[in-house]
């Protein structure tokens, strides 16, 4: 993740291990195929690491996997698709999990929100309604910027990643 005012080396390297110990786990090739929906429709080709014992131990809880190893591919497509990088984590509470900026941009000039849900094994109904849960959450937090919002399912594997802004304030007539 070189190049991520706000993520280490080591923190790029835990996200990557996740990811791929939940790929792994599903049965995914070291090169697998991920679809990718919502603001964008493509294909990358995800390349994981080879899984040791050791890093399949360091990642066992498999809940807290799943949403590190989410993170670490939502940050990489968000990357990938737009000028975006992490700026840092964003604290518990807030209604989502990084706070983005383009790249050389300073600090929170031109802020976007990521939220990201990772399932391990769901329906396309199950990854609608993450996505309209998180799109709920986002909202709730006070302020005028886009946030990103993006779900990654591992046992196909593919993200459905959408930028959303927040709802117009409405003045309306009794």
């Amino acid at each position: 993740m070189d190049g991520m005012p706000g993520l280490t080396p080591a923190w790029g390297e835990v996200l990557a291990e996740a990811a791929s110990v939940c790929l792994a786990a599903e049965g995914h090739a070291i090169r697998t195929e991920l679809k990718i929906s919502g603001s964008f429709e493509e294909s990358f080709l995800l390349e994981r690491l080879d899984v040791s014992l050791q890093m399949a131990l360091a990642h066992r809880n498999e809940e807290e996997a799943t949403e590190l190893g989410a993170c670490g591919i939502a940050i990489l497509a968000v990357r990938s698709f737009t000028d975006l990088v992490v700026l840092h984590r964003s604290r518990k509470g807030t209604g989502f999990d990084y706070w983005l900026s383009a790249e050389g941009e300073p600090l929170l000039q031109r802020g976007e929100r990521l939220e990201v849900s990772g399932i391990r094994k769901g329906t396309e109904a199950a990854i609608k309604g993450r996505t309209s849960e998180k799109i709920k959450q986002t909202q709730r937090f006070r302020t005028d910027s886009p946030a990103w919002i993006a779900i990654v399912e591992f046992s196909r594997p593919l993200l459905r990643l959408m930028k959303v802004s927040r709802p117009a304030l409405r003045i309306m007539k009794p």
